[in-house]
This record gives structure tokens, sequence and C-alpha cells, in this order.
């Protein structure tokens, strides 16, 4: 074990590396330094639990997502060609590891999983607001159909909400999905 790590990023491309080809489940201090080949130590230096460490997995996973479908809100077009690759980029995000950190999660005491599910609330915060950016900007969906009764704001929660429950059942196939918001918004 001679190799220096030199920051705390190397140690989360090592777990990402880890839980992509092994699995969540796999992820440790143990496995992480054996994969840096450093001393057990150097990781609780960075992160003094295992739940630091799996946050900053998380984390650095939505950031990802959030990357990409940030490039992806530049490119315009309407507001269905958005949704269709959004969903298809967090579909091949997710799929490329295993669902397990979710079941992680849960497993967690009870302050960390409320850090957890803050962490949660800011990166889902953020989705929410690139599909909210890119239904404003298609010129094509009405202004007229949103209202006291129908605001916009619930309209996205609403389609987050079907979004992640097809992403929790791994649902490949958002066709369906894409119909019922192209008559909803385009009459």
């Amino acid at each position: 074990m001679n190799k220096n790590v030199t920051s705390k990023e190397e140690l989360i491309a090592a777990a990402l590396k880890i839980a992509a080809n092994e699995g969540i489940h796999k992820v440790s201090i143990r496995n992480i330094a054996n994969e840096c080949s450093i001393s057990t130590g150097v990781i609780y230096n960075y992160f003094p639990t295992k739940a630091d460490l799996i946050f900053s997995i998380v984390s650095s996973f939505w950031d990802g997502v959030s990357c990409e479908l940030s490039d992806l809100s530049a490119s315009g077009g309407s507001f269905i060609e958005f949704t269709s690759a959004y969903y298809n980029i967090i579909y091949k995000k997710i799929s490329a590891f295993e669902q397990g950190w979710l079941t992680q999660m849960e497993t967690l005491p009870d302050d960390d999983k409320r850090r957890g599910r803050e962490l949660e609330t800011q990166c889902f915060c953020y989705l929410k607001s690139l599909l909210a950016d890119a239904l404003k900007l298609d010129t094509s969906v009405s202004r007229d159909i949103w209202s006291e009764e129908y605001p916009m704001e619930e309209f996205i929660d609403f389609l987050f909400w079907h979004i992640m429950s097809m992403l929790r059942g791994r649902q490949e196939d958002c066709s369906f999905f894409l119909k019922t918001i192209k008559r909803i918004l385009y009459k």
C-alpha cells in the first residue's frame, strides 16, 4: 500500500467504479482502500462514517445525472422531446448501477436517513426545475392551461412523481407516459 490518494473525488471515483462493476453493496471502506491501494485509515480522514461515504457517492451520482441533464436543457426542442431524453438519461444512469443503494439508505440510522432525505430533496428540486424550465420554453404549450386550480408547479410535481415511479419499477419504455403528457399539453 504505497499509493497516496490526493482527493476525496478520487475516493468517490473508486467507490463509483466498485458500484458500477460489482454493485453498491460491495462499496465498503475496505474495498475502496484495496481499489486505491491505501489503508482504511486514509479513507476515514475523508469520510468519518460509512453513511458519509454513501451520501457522497449518491451525491456524486446525481451530480453526474444533473450535469448531463443540464446539457440537454440547453438544446431546446419540444417538452415531449425533452422529457423523453430526460427520462432516458436518468434510466440509463440508474440502470448502470444496482438499485441496492436505495435499500442501503433505508438501513441507515434515523439521523442519517434524515440527511439522506435532505440530499434527495435538494437533488429532486433541481431535477424538477429542469422539467419546469423546459416546459416554459416550449412555445407550443398554451400558457392558458395554467391557473390557480391547475398550477404548473403541481403538474411538474405530478410528472416527476410518475417519472420516479417508472424508474423505480425499471420501466424502460415511457412512450405511454409521453402520449399522456402530449394529450394534456397540446390540444
